[in-house]
């Protein structure tokens, strides 16, 4: 790793490199099935499935609307049974992207966010923080 590199980045250990390369991969995955049009029932189906060792501690949706407690539209992880109501992403919503990998007792964990406004063919990124790609060296 160059200079360029946080200190932090560079002390980061194997775990939590893996754990953040595990979430960052679950949000870009995520972000990629972001269309207006598609259902939310559809994006459920289709939306990244983390390895079972990390079901119990996931985040309890993959995408949110923008609030105080993941508003409407909120989609759950698949392993989490079936959403409670069905509509559709449409253009001009403002979501959020989620994603939260750690083992139940494990040390480490790593929980990332992405915010999105959903355009005619996407998504534009509204989040100006920028991930660690460096955390994604092994």
């Amino acid at each position: 790793m160059g200079a360029n590199v946080p200190l932090w980045a560079r002390k980061a250990h194997t775990t939590s490199k893996k754990l953040y390369r595990l979430a960052w991969e679950e949000v870009n995955y995520n972000l990629d099935l972001i269309r207006p049009g598609i259902s939310l029932s559809d994006f459920q189906a289709q939306a990244y499935l983390p390895d079972e060792q990390f079901h119990q501690n996931a985040y309890p949706c993959v995408i949110h609307g923008v609030g105080m407690s993941d508003e409407y539209p909120q989609i759950k992880p698949r392993f989490r049974g079936p959403n409670p109501y069905d509509g559709m992403l449409e253009e001009n919503m403002v979501i959020c992207v989620e994603s939260y990998m750690g083992a139940p007792g494990g040390k480490d964990g790593v929980k990332l966010e992405q915010q999105v406004l959903i355009t005619g063919d996407g998504y534009k990124l509204l989040s100006t923080f920028p991930l660690e790609e460096s955390l994604l060296d092994d």
